[in-house]
This record gives C-alpha cells, sequence and structure tokens, in this order.
C-alpha cells in the first residue's frame, strides 16, 4: 500500500473514530440529554457507517455488493434524520410523531431489497438500474437537505431584529454549518457518479474536515449548552421590551438624566433585573447604553436643525439626558464613530 494510501486512511479514520466518539457523549455520556442530542447522536452514527463503508470501498475492490446498498440505504435515513434535527432546533418541545416515522419507509425499503441486489440481478436486468437506485438516493438526500435549508430560512425570516436572541443566532449559525457540510459531502459524492469527476476518497476526508470544523464551532457556540425552550422568546419578555421601546419612543424617558432600572421597574411593575436581562436580551446592549442610544440619536436630531446652531454642544447634551459632558463624548463617539463637534461641522458642509 502507498505512503498516500495510508495517510489518506489515517486521516478519515481520525474523523470517523471522532464522530463516533462525539455520538458516544451526546447520545449516552451527556447530563440532560434531549432529544435533540438523541437526534445528532443518531445522524453522526449514520454517517459513521456511510463514511466508514466509502473508505473500505475505496481500498478493498472486492467489498460484498450488499454491503455497498447497505451502505447507500443509510442515506436514506440520513435526509429524514437530518430534517428532524433542524425541526428539533428551532421547535420548542419537538417530538418525534407517526408521520416523522413514514419517512423511513424508503430507507426500509431498499434495506429489504438490499439482499437480492445481486450482481447477477443487475447482469439480468440492466445495469443502468444501479444509476437509477443510485441517482434516486441521492436525489432523495437532496430533498431533505432542501428542506433543512428552508425550515432554517423560515426560522429566520419569522425572527425580526428585535426578537432574535443571542441563542437564536448561535442556533442559526450552528444549523447553517451543519447543513452546508452535508451538502457539501453530498456534492463530492454526486460529482464521483459522473465520470469520477473527483475522487471517491473525497467524501470521507472532507466528512473528516466538516466534523473537526463543527466540533470546533459547536465549543464556540456552547450549542451543548443551549436548551432548545431558549429559542422560544417568551410572550411577557417580548411585550414588556416593546413597553420599554415605547417608554422611549413616546413618551422619551430617557431625556431625564437621573432614568434609571429602578424608575423603569416601578413605571411597568418589573423588577430591575428582569428589565436589564430583557434589555440585554433583545436589544444585545446592556442598560446604559441602550439609554445612550436614544439620547445620541436625540442629539443627532437637533444637530440637524439649523435652529439648534445658537446652542453649545454641552447645552445640547444636557437637554438631551446626558448629565455629563464627558459621558456624551464617550457615548456619541461609541455610536457614530466622530465626536460631536465633527458629527456637527460636518452637517454644515
Amino acid at each position: 500500500m502507498l505512503t498516500i494510501d495510508i495517510l489518506l486512511i489515517i486521516i478519515c479514520a481520525a474523523g470517523l473514530i471522532h464522530g463516533l466518539t462525539l455520538a458516544v457523549y451526546i447520545g449516552l455520556i451527556k447530563n440532560k440529554r434531549t432529544s435533540t442530542d438523541i437526534l445528532m447522536a443518531i445522524l453522526l452514527i449514520l454517517m459513521a457507517f456511510r463514511i466508514g463503508k466509502s473508505i473500505l470501498f475505496q481500498f478493498n475492490d472486492k467489498l460484498e455488493l450488499l454491503f455497498i446498498f447497505l451502505g447507500l440505504s443509510t442515506l436514506l435515513l440520513i435526509g429524514p434524520t437530518l430534517n428532524w434535527y433542524v425541526k428539533s432546533m428551532v421547535t420548542p418541545n419537538f417530538r418525534l410523531v407517526n408521520t416523522h416515522y413514514i419517512q423511513t419507509i424508503p430507507f426500509l425499503f431498499v434495506l429489504g431489497a438490499s439482499p437480492y441486489l445481486s450482481e447477477q440481478w443487475f447482469m439480468e436486468n440492466g445495469k443502468h438500474w444501479a444509476y437509477v437506485i443510485l441517482i434516486g438516493i441521492y436525489l432523495h438526500l437532496a430533498f431533505y437537505i432542501y428542506l433543512s435549508f428552508k425550515r432554517i430560512h423560515h426560522f429566520s425570516q419569522s425572527l425580526s431584529i428585535i426578537e432574535k436572541t443571542k441563542s437564536q443566532e448561535h442556533i442559526l449559525v450552528w444549523l447553517r454549518f451543519v447543513v452546508i457540510g452535508m451538502t457539501a459531502i453530498w456534492f463530492s459524492y454526486v460529482l464521483n457518479i459522473f465520470e469520477n469527476g473527483i475522487p471517491y476518497i473525497t467524501g470521507p476526508i472532507l466528512y473528516s474536515i466538516c466534523i473537526y470544523l463543527l466540533t470546533f464551532k459547536a465549543y464556540k457556540l456552547k450549542i451543548n449548552e443551549i436548551d432548545t425552550k431558549s429559542i422560544e422568546s417568551t410572550t411577557s419578555n417580548l411585550r414588556l421590551y416593546r413597553q420599554l421601546v415605547d417608554l422611549m419612543v413616546n413618551e422619551e424617558l430617557y431625556l431625564s438624566s437621573d432614568l434609571s432600572l429602578n424608575k423603569l421597574g416601578e413605571l411597568t411593575g418589573y423588577s430591575s433585573h428582569r428589565i436589564s436581562t430583557c434589555i440585554n436580551e433583545f436589544s444585545k446592549m446592556n442598560f446604559n447604553n441602550f439609554i445612550n442610544l436614544y439620547r445620541v440619536e436625540k442629539t443627532k436630531s437637533i444637530f440637524k436643525d439649523e435652529e439648534s446652531n445658537i446652542y453649545t454642544i454641552s447645552s445640547i447634551a444636557y437637554d438631551s439626558g446626558f448629565n455629563s459632558l464627558s459621558s456624551f463624548n464617550t457615548a456619541f463617539k461609541k455610536f457614530e464613530k466622530t465626536t460631536p463637534s465633527a458629527y456637527r461641522n460636518s452637517i454644515k458642509k
């Protein structure tokens, strides 16, 4: 065996072992396992079996046709499992129901037919049937990859900018990485069908790369710490945030220089901690920055008024709710990336 072949086997086997290790951890060892964890573990096991078949097929040209079709049949289960996993991540309290299990029928059909799909059968009925079955299986997987992309897109569209929480953003990024990785692997196998467009071993190599990248991304986004319930913006929290925005826009409470969390609590009936958490969740800012943003926007609107030229910057800052010139300058530079005087001068030009 050539040195390059040994190196390729090591690379592919490392990714395979890593994927199986993750599946065992997520499905058996991890505390507080959810249905989402179980689906990911199943997906990793199915992918490992499929990739394992590809590695054996690459370096063993005498692989039994039965084993080859068993490996192909797993693709008919990988597609639905991927779609279920995506759905479980964007749907609180997701559960598999009977309609989901119906999607496994193609897998069961091909699995049951595999023992009868011998070389002799293809010799008698035409070798073209092998391509028909192969293309049908990959189109089946493509359909579920498309459904997964569509589900992610709809979920993203259903969230307005102010409603999207940090957990939701992390889940969207994670799911896009998962489906894009699956798409890349799919393309590598499909291109191989058409006159060996790329080496067959490309699929297992891409899997190894993807599994390590996804592991790093999952760690960075802390996906294992996200409860699927966190993706559901509660009605009360959203109502509270919109109430706060209304108080800023319509009541202009930010003009009060002594505005505090406690005062907002008295007006809304919520605790200061609840208000602070709500602001952080939906505006992605702390309380001070949230209030100062409205104050800066107020000063900008005053600067644009020609009659305001008779007023000093400090008087405009105080009228906009700031209690000191230094805090105003700091806030203005933070949001506008320039000083108040430079901004005012740019408007006059």
